[in-house]
């Protein structure tokens, strides 16, 4: 191993790495790996001593250039190589990410240049990861699970010392079931890191008729779960450490969103996604801009963790739609016309020909 793969290798064990993203951590090895090793061949350069401008220039060269990349390793590539130099405590490390910042459309770009000439060309391009084959569970069999589960959660050993009440100790397990399920079509001994993630620490969340004790309870219950299921047998070693691994830093998110309104989580997950991707968003002006370089992505996330729930938002927009409809109606409404008070008269004709009577 040399001196390179062994910085990559104690970033990776660093606490700096475990701040990182799902998605980030997943691609981090691939990105420094290529990326220090076309620093060294490109521009001669070891990491201590890149420039703004050797950093500008690998980042659209062959580094990229690879057209089985994915849009997640784009994505990852950012907040990745900024995260190491901060590791490496890099002396240029604020001019090296503006230069990082500022060149992240013009590689992304390349990317998708470099997938479309090889679609025109034949050749293999980037293919969404695909879990491994898992047969769907009929209707039928994933009720008797869920039925299973919920029942275990009232009566079994290892939910017994949470803080919730049995009703919604088996509310948390079916509607985590169900989600993996209707969402990604993963069953027990299938479920993904990533999408475990997203489904305990965004979907559930966002549900619209969890309260917020549930969501302070969503981890333990998730962690008693992955016990029993382990215990029973009915998910093996590896499985049972993936469930682990997707909940262990999760508790602090989980109490900071249950502080707050529905509409305030959707709010705090959209800027999480936001710095997920290397931006600051309390740099209000740079937030804004990535987002509208950006908008599909954006979109695209929180499309999908409003999925579950889209009978609600539908409702909630139709609701919206008619309250604006009723304001308007009011503030376009004619004025209705004044009537002089019955008996009463103003003109002095009237009032003349009163007198001579």
């Amino acid at each position: 191993m040399n001196e390179r793969e062994g910085k990559v290798k104690e970033f990776l064990a660093s606490s700096t790495y475990h701040q990182l993203s799902a998605n980030q951590q997943k691609h981090a090895q691939e990105i420094l790996t290529r990326f220090t090793h076309h620093m060294v061949e490109e521009q001669h350069l070891a990491d201590t001593a890149w420039t703004p401008q050797a950093v500008k220039e690998v980042m659209v060269g062959d580094f990229i250039a690879e057209p089985t990349l994915t849009n997640q390793f784009g994505i990852a590539v950012a907040p990745v190589l900024k995260a190491y130099l901060a590791f490496i405590q890099a002396p240029n490390y604020q001019e090296l990410s503006q230069a990082i910042d500022d060149q992240r459309v013009n590689m992304n770009a390349c990317r998708k240049a470099h997938q479309t000439w090889a679609q025109l060309h034949g050749q293999p391009t980037a293919q969404a990861p695909q879990q491994p084959a898992a047969r769907p569970w009929p209707q039928e069999q994933l009720a008797a699970f869920i039925k299973r589960a919920k029942d275990a959660a009232a009566l079994e050993p290892e939910f017994q010392s949470q803080l919730l009440d049995g009703a919604s100790r088996q509310y948390l397990v079916g509607q985590f079931i169900r989600l993996m399920a209707q969402e990604f079509h993963q069953y027990p001994g299938n479920w993904a890191f990533n999408d475990l993630q997203q489904v305990l620490g965004m979907m559930m969340p966002l549900d619209p008729a969890i309260t917020p004790k549930q969501i302070e309870n969503i981890v333990p219950t998730a962690q008693a779960l992955f016990d029993y299921l382990k215990r029973t047998g009915q998910i093996d070693l590896e499985q049972y450490r993936t469930g682990l691994k997707s909940i262990a830093k999760m508790q602090p998110s989980q109490d900071m969103l249950a502080s707050l309104t529905r509409s305030e989580r959707e709010t705090q997950l959209m800027l999480s996604f936001i710095r997920s991707n290397g931006i600051n968003t309390d740099d209000v002006q740079t937030a804004e801009k990535w987002m509208d370089d950006h908008r599909a992505e954006v979109a695209g996330f929180m499309r999908t963790l409003l999925n579950p729930w889209s009978e609600y938002e539908h409702q909630q927009l139709l609701k919206r739609q008619r309250r604006l409809a009723r304001q308007q109606a009011v503030s376009t409404a004619a004025p209705a016309p004044r009537r002089a008070p019955r008996g009463v008269k103003f003109s002095k004709k009237a009032r003349r020909k009163k007198r001579r009577k």
